[in-house]
């Protein structure tokens, strides 16, 4: 299998579970706090990590995955650098872009809960 081949099959995969999660939502709602900010210092990890591919609405899920499908075939599998092409690297930078979306919404929520304390 090409690095290239591999990169897409790896981008369908990430793409999969994101619908998959999606279709399952109502049965995962439970381990989310939809209402609160998730933090990884009250306890919520699952939570934390579930958000990396858990979805408000269909239009949501959409936007998202053709922008990664389309973006990402661009970097991963179109790119000439067969070390971008690696399954391991595009799931990797997936969770660990998730991670940093995770973390820069919980600093702006921190960070706009305290300024309407003020």
């Amino acid at each position: 299998m090409s690095t290239a081949s591999r990169a897409t099959t790896a981008l369908q995969v990430i793409i999969g579970v994101n619908v998959l999660v999606h279709l399952l939502r109502d049965d995962l709602r439970p381990y989310l706090s939809i209402r609160n900010t998730y933090s990884v210092g009250d306890g919520s990890l699952k939570a934390m990590l579930l958000s990396i591919v858990y979805h408000v609405d269909t239009s949501h899920l959409l936007v998202n995955m053709l922008s990664l499908y389309r973006y990402g075939s661009e970097l991963f599998v179109s790119t000439s650098s067969k070390r971008w092409s690696d399954t391991t690297r595009v799931v990797l930078c997936y969770v660990l872009c998730g991670l940093g979306a995770f973390f820069g919404v919980e600093f702006l929520s921190r960070y706009h809960e305290a300024e309407w304390h003020r």
